[in-house]
């Protein structure tokens, strides 16, 4: 058997690029596609070569076959023991909670308090500084107005923030002035802090050392964030991870370029998610050269930690593109009862597939559990996997033109492990998709900020899920997105009823300022009765 990574060094730098393999053109939406190439800088590769020594192995065991070769399994795959029932967790809530209960379970009252609080000694800490400006330290009402005004900003789209407060004007907009003034929601963007500031001086004391925190401005709702997202929903068996990009200018050292994404600069997360509805179940945020190295890379130590045993249990099936695919990361989950599937970049030209064979031509080695297939489509896609055989039938449908300069559907054989990644690769693209739809991104020079909004687009569209997944457990039909962001909206823009007094509604006194419910008859002026200001 191979004995470590080193009976796959390929043979270009590890800084070249990486691509994914060809998918069929039915599933280029939902699932991730596999045609285009892919741009790296980091992570472990998978480059299978084949055996040393042919002669010493069996046919398929070690040497480059076809189809027609049987393939089998070494071992059966272990079955499916979830450490939860997979599914909506949040079993504390009603039978049909609304949009905001479901999203203040990922922003929870402590969680909140503690935000606030920050935010004034941040606002406070400006003051002193001399900075101009009102303040009024806010509580928790006071940031759900500010989220519920975000989302109000992300489902009807103006050109500036301003212009939300804007009056007398064919395009103004009434509901944000009824919710908040605009100096307020201004200062309260300007000062929004997630640490205690005093910490904050002391973290950044240890820059350049072991100590020092990169994520001590985000880690209090970083934290929680990813708690609730686990706590609040177990996934089913087949997970997707990928990255995902927060776009942002800022200087900052974590900003990265990924040529290959819709937004090439910004932030790097690492993200977790199930295939079946894109639900966002953990996340890790790039933050910069990598210190806490185990020796195994980057995307080793990213994958296992997300892949925790502890929270997900075992029997778990693992798609990844060849950013993450190595065999020591894929026999590593192998004995942690998870196996996988994924694409990797072969260079050697000893074991790619030729420029004259036809369509549907398909190669492929098992060493023990790992099998690496080789699929000619419109060009080679290589694939590496611990859970599928390599063929059982599948077949893809191609347009191909014909000597006579038709166009005809031809069917062509498929490897398994390729159907089976198209089917359950999607699940950080349709995160991303839904994300999108109704995102508070604006624009900011602050990283953590940044990260602020998009944590808050994480747990809406999470509670979105959520609310999906209950409605079809309680047979009913659910909500859009856009009415769940609408009603989201107004429940946390709403303000606590009061207690209504008799003087409510009524008019002051021109001379005495008293309320009062007479005025004249005449002139309409409010009066008070009173012997110096008899009514008329």
């Amino acid at each position: 058997s191979f004995r470590s990574d080193e009976d796959y060094i390929p043979s270009t730098s590890p800084g070249q690029s990486r691509s994914t393999p060809l998918s069929s053109s039915s599933q280029q939406q939902a699932s991730k596609s596999v045609s285009e190439p892919e741009q790296t800088n980091e992570g472990d590769r998978c480059h299978a070569t084949p055996s040393k020594s042919p002669s010493t192995r069996k046919q398929g065991h070690g040497t480059w076959t076809t189809e027609q070769q049987p393939d089998v399994l070494p071992e059966p795959l272990p079955g499916f023991c979830p450490a939860r029932t997979p599914g909506v967790q949040v079993f504390w809530l009603s039978d049909e909670p609304s949009p905001s209960e479901l999203f203040k379970t990922f922003f929870d009252e402590k969680s909140v308090r503690i935000i606030c609080d920050n935010t004034n000694k941040q606002a406070q800490k400006k003051i002193n500084e001399g900075k101009k400006f009102k303040w009024r330290d806010i509580i928790p009402i006071d940031f759900f107005k500010f989220v519920g005004l975000l989302f109000y900003m992300a489902v009807l789209k103006l050109p500036e923030v301003r212009l939300y407060w804007k009056q007398n004007s064919l395009f103004s907009v009434l509901s944000p002035a009824l919710v908040m003034s605009r100096n307020t929601f201004q200062v309260i963007s300007w000062n929004l802090h997630l640490s205690d500031p005093d910490e904050d001086a002391e973290n950044d004391k240890k820059k350049g050392t072991p100590e020092y925190d990169p994520l001590h401005r985000l880690r209090p709702l970083y934290d929680h964030l990813r708690n609730a997202c686990k706590a609040s929903y177990h996934p089913r068996q087949n997970v997707s991870i990928d990255e995902r990009m927060v776009t942002t200018k800022a200087k900052t050292g974590m900003r990265q370029c990924i040529k290959n994404k819709p937004n090439k600069y910004g932030l790097k997360l690492f993200v977790m998610a199930d295939f079946s509805n894109g639900y966002t179940s953990d996340f890790s945020v790039y933050t910069g050269k990598y210190h806490n190295s185990s020796g195994h890379g980057l995307t080793y130590d990213t994958v296992i930690g997300l892949m925790s045993q502890k929270y997900l249990g075992s029997g778990y099936h693992l798609y990844c593109d060849n950013y993450y695919t190595s065999p020591k990361l894929f026999m590593e989950l192998c004995s942690l009862k998870v196996r996988a599937c994924g694409t990797y970049r072969d260079n050697r030209r000893e074991s790619r597939t030729k420029k004259k064979d036809s369509r549907g031509t398909i190669r492929w080695m098992r060493n023990g559990p790992l099998l690496f297939v080789k699929w000619m489509d419109s060009k080679q896609v290589s694939m590496c996997s611990t859970i599928h055989t390599v063929y059982s039938g599948e077949i893809a449908k191609r347009h191909v033109k014909g000597e006579d300069g038709q166009w005809r559907i031809q069917n062509i054989p498929m490897p398994t492990p390729v159907a089976e990644y198209n089917k359950y690769m999607g699940g950080v693209d349709l995160s991303d998709q839904l994300i999108q739809y109704y995102s508070v991104h604006h624009k900011t020079v602050s990283w953590y900020r940044l990260l602020f909004q998009h944590f808050i687009d994480i747990a809406a569209t999470n509670s979105y899920i959520l609310h999906k997944e209950l409605s079809r457990m309680n047979q009913k039909q659910p909500m859009t997105h856009l009415k769940f962001m609408e009603t989201l909206t107004a429940e946390l823009c709403a303000t606590p009823d009061k207690s209504k007094k008799a003087t409510d509604g009524r008019l002051s006194c021109v001379h005495c300022k008293k309320k009062t419910a007479w005025k004249c008859r005449n002139c309409g002026v409010s009066l008070f009765s009173c012997p110096l200001h008899p009514r008329r």
